[in-house]
């Protein structure tokens, strides 16, 4: 279909695929879902306040 007051010809646009809008929707709830786990898991494994942190056993030590 082209445009009828365009002598040009230039086609008209049909707009973004609706298999595109959902995919890009799907994205960008992955991208939340994503930084929601991120700051939800931060917290395992981290000791606060940091003077805590020097107290903290990395392991047995034998002398050999």
């Amino acid at each position: 279909m082209f445009d009828p007051v365009d002598e040009r010809g230039v086609p008209i646009s049909r707009g973004i695929p609706k298999a595109v809008r959902m995919v890009g929707a799907i994205g960008v709830i992955i991208i939340f879902a994503i930084g929601t786990f991120v700051i939800v898991e931060s917290h395992y494994g981290h000791i606060w306040p940091s003077t805590h942190s020097m107290r903290v056993r990395l392991g047995t030590y034998n002398g050999t």
